[in-house]
């Protein structure tokens, strides 16, 4: 008995001697994003037509404070530019698109787990709450404007973290799982709309560089 408990205690101050510590703070920058196009073929027995389109683009630029309250638990805020562009439809040889530029405020906490020196396993779990400018191209030449608000609560599946020195440390992730609900409001009258989403995605991709005091 005594020596399993001794092997507990060596295994729990072994990983405590690589953890991430009380107290400590750091400054950081973060990015993220998420782009791509499609391309089609279709075969009739005849004929070969290709077509192509846009998906989605978004990202996010953020600056964030975070404090380790206890050891390996992390309480963060971060405040962000985020941007989103969908394509709606096309018109000629020019695509229409409907885009968002506003600002975010993300408190969030994650937990890290050790995974070889240095290297932690981040999870994370936060709110954000966005609001900012909203536009929807009717033709190539003219556009319907509007603002919008909205919120959501998101995991963070796929993060890691690398501690390069005591003082600098890189993240990188991808893939989030989120419930979120935005509402777009008509600049000039009552008329608004609004959308909720679960969305679980993996073809999106952040990195984050922190500086720890």
């Amino acid at each position: 008995m005594k020596k399993v408990v001794s092997i507990l205690a060596s295994l729990f101050i072994f990983i405590a001697a690589f953890a991430q510590d009380k107290g400590e703070m750091y400054l950081g920058i973060a990015l993220s994003g998420s782009f791509g196009n499609e391309a089609t073929e279709s075969f009739d027995g005849s004929y070969t037509t290709n077509s192509a389109s846009p998906l989605t683009t978004s990202y996010n630029a953020q600056a964030e404070f975070g404090y380790f309250i206890a050891d390996r638990i992390r309480l963060a805020l971060a405040v962000g530019v985020p941007y989103s562009s969908s394509p709606v439809s096309q018109s000629g040889n020019t695509w229409l698109y409907s885009k968002s530029q506003g600002f975010a405020i993300n408190p969030n906490v994650a937990y890290y787990i050790r995974i070889a020196d240095g290297l932690y396993y981040t999870p994370e779990i936060g709110f954000s709450v966005e609001f900012g400018d909203f536009s929807e191209d009717l033709t190539p030449s003219t556009s319907w404007k509007a603002g919008y608000g909205g919120w959501s609560v998101y995991a963070n599946i796929i993060a890691l973290e690398f501690r390069v020195t005591d003082r600098f440390a890189i993240g990188a992730g991808a893939g989030s799982a989120h419930l979120s609900s935005v509402k777009i409001s008509d600049n000039s009258s009552d008329a608004y709309y609004t959308n909720q989403q679960l969305q679980v995605s993996i073809n999106s991709a952040s990195i984050q560089a922190r500086l720890y005091f």
